[in-house]
């Protein structure tokens, strides 16, 4: 009863601290990030996180969409025309044996930048002869420009526009038909969105041509019975909360997905390792004698083990996931300072009148252990274990930094780590690193605040007078 008070005495005045309040509304946050991930993304689309073709349709490294806010720009999103968005005529000419099919489409586009990139998707469901397409970009000025004609050599046929060497080279073609000079690298995207002039070539003085863009995609084929389908992307520069990666991935799963993770790893090692730490402690000053001799000499050595080098070492040689990385880090931290402490506040507690109370009636080792000292050691575990947290938080996310950690599953850490791998620092993509970077320090800073006001309550020289 007096270790309950004791425990609600505790708590209510973490609560009433500024630190404390402050750290738990943190933890709470991030608690409710968690929750939501079960509910915003859903655990298929987990699944595809290392899926490349999953994520086709999304922008590659995309800036977050509140950005526009902040530098008085409309950034362009990503404009999909879909199937439902493409007119479709056919026309059988008999008298040749020829079927010809046009998919026709427009969008508005009204930004005031260049997309990132163009791909187009066709789907032609044919049987022996292979269908010749053409597709045709009409901008509002009038001006049309031939993208593809060309044989399609399978049903499905994926365009990526920005990089194709024959759209490129048509490019050249149209920016010599309206007399502007020729660039020494080409950006089909930028060219196609931009207004005529004699420096199209140069990007730093073009212009963005706003209106109502067109998409023509003529399929000539020698069968009756054919089928087709299109599908295309004007990828943008901004996407969603937090941007995406250089894989397209939207960062935002990543985020939100990570956060239960860090916490789940992070509470977990931390509750097992505190518990097990001053359990063993308690037993080694109960006993006394060679368990107090072996429990305190092991301690020592786990104290002097290097911790991280072995860890690395086995990440390395057996590619863990992260539970069983989990795993190794209890192992590794079963005994330590913690342990120290705990036998010496169990030496304390033993000399209690309270305990020589219940010996006295006849009560059990276990139950005077268990009933009567643990409880007393209970506020400083709690202690520990809120300090601990972000120490294995950070743990998991150096591992990930590293390339040790689970590539399966996207944590923090394993952001960071790909943004590192894939130069966010040097080509400016903040976001990828920023964003990941700060879940991890406010939940740091909640524990700490948290712990700092638990400390207060715990130590008694904390204490504000």
């Amino acid at each position: 009863m007096a270790s309950t008070e004791g425990l609600q005495r505790t708590i209510r005045e973490v609560l009433l601290s500024p630190s404390g309040f402050a750290g738990l509304l943190i933890i709470l946050s991030v608690l409710g990030l968690s929750i939501g991930a079960l509910f915003y993304v859903p655990f298929d689309i987990v699944k595809e996180w290392n899926n490349p073709p999953f994520w086709q349709k999304y922008p590659r490294l995309a800036a977050p969409s509140w950005l526009s806010f902040f530098t008085g720009r409309n950034l362009p999103h990503s404009i999909i025309l879909g199937e439902e968005s493409f007119d479709m005529n056919e026309y059988n000419i008999t008298s040749i044996g020829i079927k010809y099919i046009l998919l026709s489409a427009h969008f508005d586009y009204s930004y005031d930048d260049f997309p990132s990139e163009i791909s187009a998707f066709l789907n032609v469901r044919y049987f022996e002869s292979r269908p010749l397409a053409t597709m045709k970009f009409i901008r509002p000025d009038g001006e049309e420009v031939i993208l593809f004609h060309s044989v399609l050599s399978q049903a499905n046929a994926t365009l990526y526009l920005s990089v194709n060497e024959d759209v490129k080279t048509r490019i050249i073609e149209f920016l010599k038909r309206v007399g502007s000079d020729i660039p020494r690298n080409i950006y089909p995207e930028v060219v196609l969105f931009a207004a005529k002039g004699e420096n199209m070539g140069d990007v730093s003085k073009l212009t963005v041509l706003k209106g109502r863009y067109r998409i023509r995609i003529e399929i000539t084929v020698t069968e009756p019975d054919v089928e087709a389908k299109a599908e295309v992307i004007i990828y943008g520069k901004v996407f969603g909360l937090a941007g995406t990666d250089s894989k397209r991935r939207d960062l935002l799963i990543g985020l939100v997905w990570g956060a239960p993770l860090a916490l789940a790893f992070g509470l977990s090692a931390a509750i097992i390792t505190s518990i097990v730490q001053s359990l063993m402690g308690a037993l080694s000053a109960w006993y006394g004698g060679w368990v107090d001799e072996a429990i305190q000499r092991i301690t020592d050595i786990y104290m002097i083990m290097p911790f991280l080098p072995i860890l690395i070492t086995v990440s390395v040689v057996y590619k863990i996931d992260i539970w069983t990385l989990l795993s190794i880090v209890v192992v590794l931290s079963i005994l330590g300072g913690l342990t120290k402490t705990a036998r010496s506040m169990t030496l304390q507690v033993m000399a209690e009148q309270y305990v020589e109370a219940a010996r006295s009636y006849g009560a059990s080792r276990r139950r005077i252990l268990f009933l009567y000292i643990m409880p007393r050691l209970m506020p400083y575990i709690v202690a520990n274990i809120v300090l601990s947290v972000p120490a294995f938080v950070f743990l998991e996310a150096a591992m990930s930094i590293l390339g040790l950690g689970d590539p399966r599953v996207p944590t923090w850490g394993k952001i960071i780590g790909d943004a590192y791998e894939g130069g966010a620092a040097i080509h400016g993509f903040w976001w990828w690193i920023l964003l990941p970077s700060l879940l991890i320090i406010l939940t740091a800073a909640a524990f700490a605040f948290l712990g700092y006001a638990l400390d207060k309550v715990v130590n008694p020289r904390l204490r504000e007078r």
